[in-house]
């Protein structure tokens, strides 16, 4: 644990994501989401831990879950468009179709050029 936090005061997100899929594989879903929520305070605005964390919502948390992560990473990184658009296919799959339209007009507010 003394190389990980190490690795953070480095700035090493590559670090930190090696110990997280570690916890992945031993099925520690909880910690990794730990890891995941204090990396994001720490790089709020690294449009790949956002990504990496909401994988793994995707795949061992709700459609809450996601949603909430989705929705608080557009506002640190709204220029993310794969984020944005995570965001509305997945209120797409669920069959909410005027909240996936939402989401789209949001992101097409914060990012004209889309």
């Amino acid at each position: 644990m003394k190389e990980a936090e190490a690795a953070e005061r480095a700035g090493s997100v590559a670090t930190c994501q090696a110990i997280i899929q570690e916890c992945k594989k031993r099925g520690s879903i909880e910690t990794a989401r730990a890891i995941y929520a204090h990396a994001l305070t720490v790089f709020l605005t690294k449009k790949s831990v956002w990504l990496k964390a909401a994988q793994l919502e995707k795949s061992h948390g709700t459609r809450e879950s996601l949603d909430a992560l989705l929705r608080k990473a557009v506002t640190y990184v709204p220029q993310a468009e794969v984020l944005w658009l995570m965001g509305a296919k997945e209120k797409w799959l669920a069959g909410d179709v005027p909240a996936a339209r939402a989401i789209l007009q949001e992101a097409y507010a914060a990012i004209p050029q889309l």
